[in-house]
């Protein structure tokens, strides 16, 4: 049985980050390294496409599930275009250096990416549609517990 998706955008938006890994990893092989070196196999075989989209879902879950990424993707989805490094860490409270590491991880999933020129990070369409999922999900269970609280 299919179910409707909850969140289409955030599915369209993750598969993209799929994608572009796929096609990376795929550019990476056809470099030869040294001659007569065995090509590696492919990033992804028919059949896979399921186990990979779980297995990254989780990672992208775990990712935000904890509570410093949390607030780091907060303040990045509150910034306009986008916001900078030293204000995230001003934010946090934390070194630069290990503000840093955090962003680099959400920057991995697919959830920030990160300007150079201008030290700064920015929201993804992934980092934006997982924050709002989140914070749908966090209102809907709220006021479940209202209901009942009062009830």
């Amino acid at each position: 049985m299919v179910t409707p998706c909850v969140s289409p955008a955030l599915a369209r938006a993750l598969a993209a980050r799929l994608r572009d890994a796929t096609a990376a990893g795929e550019q990476l092989a056809s470099f030869a390294f040294s001659e007569g070196a065995p090509a590696p196999g492919p990033e992804l075989i028919a059949g896979e496409e399921r186990a990979v989209a779980h297995d990254f879902l989780l990672r992208v879950l775990h990712g935000v599930s904890e509570p410093l990424a949390w607030e780091l993707l907060a303040q990045a989805v509150a910034g306009a275009e986008r916001t900078g490094l030293d204000a995230l860490t001003a934010a946090v409270g934390l070194p630069r250096l290990a503000v840093t590491e955090r962003v680099n991880a959400l920057i991995q999933l697919g959830l920030l990416t990160r300007d150079l020129e201008h030290d700064a990070v920015a929201v993804t369409p992934a980092g934006e549609a997982i924050f709002e999922l989140v914070c749908e999900l966090d209102a809907e269970i709220a006021g479940w517990l209202e209901k009942r609280r009062k009830g």
